[in-house]
């Protein structure tokens, strides 16, 4: 009946479902270290993190542009605050970000130590201005937040009008809140509820896992490499907990439905986990490629001739590289009614795009229904061959699992019943995905309460068993990770190249 379990584990996979990155423990210490964040928007974006003593422990590019000007560079991380800086503004200078036209970087500092926000943020503005002065250049810096950042906090506060923590956030800390959310891991309006020390220290736990070359295009090959490896094992790893209980039934006769009652929840869970994270992916609406009637829109508010200038990379006009492009006009203008009634009707011209992808994007989800159908089925196969398995146990027990896997078989009907309508929403879905992650968690705990550390022990030690027989596809992840690595490399060095030739 083990192989039994495998089997369903890899047709799941086969047959397309995907999962998201490994989750992180963002369970930090309730005595943080002292450390400061630190955005600068020139663009590119960047963030960076500090420690104590002033020591740059975590630097990343937050936009492409950003990654084009760290890629390859040394002297940053590991340096002092204002030596950093000095470096990253030499770079903007050579690249060409930082020039005649571009002249306003605007700095955000926030950390739980108001003084040491202070000091790091004066540390940060005497460094840009004095290494653009030494480059010939005359820098200002700004710290009332970039027109993008603004613009999203405004949204948010009046998507959570009743949120106190969202209402009150200043601008550093919504900004350091907006990159948090940005994990994964946590929501922006959670994030909003806790201090700085504690999101910085999120923020710098999540940080390593990011890779420098990490760009949109090697994310979404990550993560779709990644889905394929960790759902075979994690439901090969699950099938474990349920062959082993069935082994000790006679050491524990009342607790023996438990392994076969996590491994159908959490099976379940990381099935719709899965395409909640690859639809979230494919669902960009900030990188959603606009049409031509929402773009004409975009440059009447902000009354240019051409749209070119509103291109990225790709050649193409999306909400990113539009508001990467007012970014820069507006913290470049003087400011004055004309500048204010731009800012207005550009705002309402990307609300109304905004509006329009959003509608394209739900229909998209669509597009996730064969999969979603499948994940339904799997849990189902799970669900009924683990109450095959259980069918030895006592009838006490057996009332027990029938109670224990009712909630299951309640959210499969809601998840069938969303399945006939029309629109399918992710959100509702990754709600699903939560409630069933929670049972097994539940369960988890009875595992792990109701066995001894060595039972415990041989558990590992044989989930450990059942991944290392799984080498062709570790060989395929690695396969993809590689290409994409090498992709994105590429990329990057291309595009550094051709900054640097331009700004000659």
């Amino acid at each position: 009946m083990k192989k039994k379990f495998v089997a369903i584990a890899l047709s799941a996979v086969l047959a397309g479902s995907m999962c998201a990155l490994t989750a992180c423990d963002f369970g930090g210490t309730d005595k943080a270290e002292k450390q400061a964040y630190v955005s600068l928007d020139i663009n590119p974006a960047i963030e960076l993190i500090v420690d104590k003593d002033s020591n740059v422990i975590s630097v990343r590019g937050e936009n492409e542009d950003g990654q084009v000007l760290l890629y390859e560079e040394t002297g940053i991380k590991g340096e002092k605050i204002d030596a950093a800086i000095n470096k990253i503004t030499d770079l903007a200078v050579k690249y060409g970000y930082l020039d005649e036209d571009n002249k306003v970087v605007d700095t955000l500092v926030t950390s739980g130590d108001n003084a040491f926000a202070t000091e790091i943020l004066s540390k940060v503005n005497t460094s840009v201005t004095a290494t653009a002065a030494n480059l010939g250049l005359t820098v200002a810096t700004d710290g009332e937040g970039a027109y993008s950042l603004l613009r999203k906090m405004d949204e948010v506060k009046k998507r959570f009008p009743n949120n106190k923590a969202i209402r009150n956030m200043s601008v550093s800390k919504f900004k350091l809140a907006l990159s948090v959310s940005e994990t994964g891991e946590i929501s922006l309006d959670a994030a909003a509820a806790l201090d700085d020390a504690k999101l910085i220290e999120m923020l710098r736990e999540a940080s390593p896992q990011i890779e420098e070359f990490a760009t949109a295009a090697y994310m979404e090959t990550k993560t779709k490499a990644l889905a394929i490896y960790e759902q075979a094992t994690e439901l090969a790893c699950n099938a474990v907990y349920t062959q082993y209980y069935l082994e000790k039934m006679l050491s524990h006769p009342l607790t023996a439905y438990y392994g076969g009652v996590y491994q159908m929840y959490a099976s379940a869970a990381k099935g719709f986990d899965v395409i909640c994270d690859v639809a979230e992916l494919a669902a960009n609406v900030s990188n959603y490629p606009l049409n031509e009637a929402q773009i004409n829109a975009v440059v009447t508010a902000l009354g240019m001739e051409s749209a070119d200038a509103l291109k990225n990379s790709n050649g193409e006009i999306t909400i990113d590289s539009i508001e990467a492009y007012a970014d820069k006009l507006f913290k470049n203008t003087p400011a004055s009614e004309a500048v204010e009634q731009m800012k207005s009707d550009l705002t309402k011209a990307l609300a109304q795009a905004e509006s329009v992808v959003k509608e394209k994007v739900n229909e998209m989800a669509k597009e996730y229904k064969p999969q979603i159908e499948n994940a339904v089925t799997n849990a189902r196969q799970i669900l009924s061959s683990v109450e095959s398995m259980m069918s030895i146990l006592p009838e006490s027990v057996k009332t027990v699992i029938n109670e224990a896997s009712a909630d299951l078989k309640d959210i499969l009907a809601e998840v069938e019943t969303v399945l006939k309508r029309e629109t399918i929403e992710v959100c509702e879905l990754r709600s699903f995905a939560n409630r069933l992650d929670k049972k097994a968690g539940e369960y988890l705990n009875k595992i792990q309460a109701d066995l001894t550390e060595a039972e415990l022990a041989e558990i590992e030690t044989r989930k450990t068993a059942v991944v290392n027989k799984m080498s062709e596809q570790k060989q395929a992840l690695e396969k993809a990770l590689d290409d994409a690595a090498k992709a994105a490399k590429d990329y990057l060095s291309e595009l550094k190249e051709a900054r640097k030739n331009a700004s000659k």
